[in-house]
């Protein structure tokens, strides 16, 4: 049973999720996209757009932190630079799929999600940037790639496949053909790889 794992690196629910998929039965297929995009798309608002639903978030997002035993510290800098446009708002998510092109995803991908919520570092200066990848024994220019057409062109097609297949909202996970929405479904989604005969 195949699982796929949806996400965007500026969701805190996703961030949380990404703590337990080591624990499901089956490495997952990770995909990164500009989830904004695909609300978009589709009709959805991010929780911003709704303050009431923004400020329960965090509290929601704190009990499962809590829940899980892992750091809950928003990375404010780098939100409020991408709310002024200083850096893109899909930085982060192509930087993913660039990392999944140079072969470098592995080393990247747990430390920019706790990077931007569980012990923030800089993300807002290039230098910030670079100093990430250094850290993770990366030694190619994850940053530069992202900013090649290429990749902006694969994440725009995730982004419409997504809105396509019914995603609306990270995390989303597949198993099989099956979607769960949200950090809560996890237990649903590992019901669901069981009774498939992952192993």
């Amino acid at each position: 049973m195949s699982l796929k794992f949806v996400f965007d690196y500026r969701s805190p629910y996703a961030y949380l999720a990404n703590t337990q998929l080591k624990s499901l039965p089956v490495t997952a297929q990770m995909l990164p996209l500009d989830i904004v995009a695909v609300m978009a798309i589709v009709g959805n608002q991010p929780s911003p757009k709704c303050p009431p639903k923004a400020r329960y978030s965090g509290m929601d997002a704190g009990r499962w932190a809590r829940r899980y035993g892992v750091p809950l510290s928003p990375n404010k800098a780098a939100m409020a630079a991408m709310g002024s446009g200083q850096i893109a708002a899909d930085l982060f998510s192509r930087a993913a799929v660039a990392a999944q092109d140079l072969g470098v995803f592995d080393a990247l991908h747990d430390a920019l999600f706790s990077a931007y919520w569980g012990e923030p570092v800089d993300l807002v200066s290039e230098q910030g940037r670079v100093q990430l990848l250094r850290n993770q024994g990366i030694d190619v220019d994850v940053w530069a790639h992202a900013e090649q057409d290429a990749v902006r062109d694969a994440l725009r097609s995730r982004v419409e496949a997504a809105a396509e297949q019914g995603v609306f909202g990270a995390p989303t996970f597949f198993v099989g053909e099956e979607m769960f929405f949200g950090n809560d479904r996890l237990e649903f989604v590992r019901d669901a790889l069981t009774q498939g005969g992952a192993q």
